[in-house]
């Protein structure tokens, strides 16, 4: 019955997303698609290419560059397709489903006055998680569906110090809520919310007219979150509760380097680093169960991870041009914690987009990752804990394979 617990955990835990939930592709349960013109080039100059409103998420100090008011707004859409095959408890589960369709919308807003100063703000999805496994025996004694739906609001100012040097800080005030459904012995529904806030910075240094450095840092956030618990046994009465959890979002940075090597061809490189490793543990209080009202306590155990992208850019001509990228990315989960509902392991990335631009002041990106990802142990038989007063978690040991493209589009338009 704990399975079902951690979904509702998991599901907090990831608790800022905008209007869609999607399956992590980033590790752990972390979203960098928060400008799909960066899908096409895997986000490699992310902190330093600083040519769209968009760049604002990636670093702020980048919104600098930018010449007119701008709005910029599109979303990457992720169609996962993953199975289990392993053990739930001492039963045997076979080619178990657990696919989802999920769309990550983003929308920035950049405004340059007095010369020296830009405004920004985002609404994004840092965050994000997606699983549906069927209601059958024996996969739903370790999940069925889960889905956490996050929203990022993120206002910033940016200023340059001289031609070289910009710096920006920003404000994060991010909401969440978490829906779990589960079905071990009888129904289990839990819906959970919450606001927390945090800040942003980056610094953009330009070297020269071909070359420039971005760096940036986005905080730690602590969700504390709370709403409706319920759980029925066929035959009795409802029990009902009002549960609450508390849990570590990590703080995140990113530093890109840009190079215009001629006027046709740029390079781009990022390395993206997580601080994953606060998320040792969730703890959910008050949680309704059928066997009456407790706490679930579940070790994580995450570590922190590297995320390495590097791409370019090819000029066709003055509307049309083309970028690529590859990347590699680790996961925070380790085996002996991994459960079906974050089958997350290391994956390596290719990346393919176009840049049209039909008139100035327009430009329309599309671009498709594709992620190479290779068959994911389960096994969360360390995941339990002592401060656990329900029912330990069901251990699934096994494997989970699948494969998971992005695709998105992306608009940026002067206004």
């Amino acid at each position: 019955m704990q399975s079902v617990f951690k979904r509702y955990l998991i599901s907090f835990f990831t608790l800022p997303s905008f209007i869609f939930s999607a399956q992590s592709l980033a590790g752990g349960f972390q979203l960098w698609e928060q400008n799909a013109a960066g899908i096409g080039d895997y986000h490699s100059g992310a902190a330093a290419e600083a040519d769209t409103a968009a760049t604002a998420f990636y670093n702020p100090a980048g919104v600098i560059r930018l010449k007119h008011q701008q709005i910029s707004f599109g979303a990457a859409v992720i169609p996962l397709n993953i199975s289990y095959t392993g053990s739930a408890g001492s039963k045997t589960v076979l080619n178990a489903p657990g696919n989802t369709f999920n769309i990550v919308p983003n929308f920035q807003y950049a405004i340059p006055f007095a010369q020296r100063w830009a405004f920004a703000f985002g609404v994004t999805t840092p965050f994000g998680l997606s699983t549906d496994y069927p209601d059958v025996k024996y996969v739903n004694t370790l999940a069925t569906e889960t889905k956490l739906k996050t929203i990022n609001l993120n206002p910033s100012m940016a200023y340059a110090l001289n031609k070289y040097l910009s710096l920006a800080l920003g404000f994060d005030v991010m909401y969440g809520s978490a829906d779990y459904d589960s079905d071990v012995f009888s129904p289990l529904t839990s819906d959970l919310s919450g606001w927390n806030c945090g800040y942003n910075a980056g610094l953009l240094l330009q070297f020269s007219s071909r070359t420039r450095l971005g760096l940036s840092y986005r905080s730690a956030i602590t969700i504390v979150a709370k709403g409706s618990s319920d759980s029925t046994v066929f035959g009795a009465a409802p029990i009902y509760s009002t549960a609450s959890a508390s849990f570590p979002l990590p703080a995140t940075s990113i530093a890109s380097l840009y190079h215009d090597v001629n006027s046709k061809l740029t390079l781009m490189g990022s390395v993206f680093y997580t601080q994953w490793s606060t998320f040792r543990q969730l703890i959910i209080n008050n949680l309704s169960t059928p066997s009456g009202v407790g706490t679930v306590a579940l070790n994580e155990n995450y570590r922190d991870t590297w995320n390495v992208g590097l791409g370019g850019k090819y000029k066709i001509d003055r509307y049309v041009s083309l970028e690529a990228g590859v990347g590699h990315d680790q996961t925070p989960t380790r085996i002996g914690y991994r459960d079906i509902r974050l089958p997350d392991n290391n994956r390596y990335a290719a990346s393919f987009g176009i840049n049209v631009m039909p008139k100035p002041g327009l430009e329309l990106n599309a671009g498709v990752t594709h992620f190479f990802v290779p068959n994911t142990a389960i096994n969360n038989a360390n995941a339990n804990t002592p401060q656990t007063t329900t029912a330990a978690p069901t251990i699934g040991i096994g494997t989970v394979t699948g494969n998971i493209n992005v695709y998105g589009m992306q608009v940026s338009w002067d206004i």
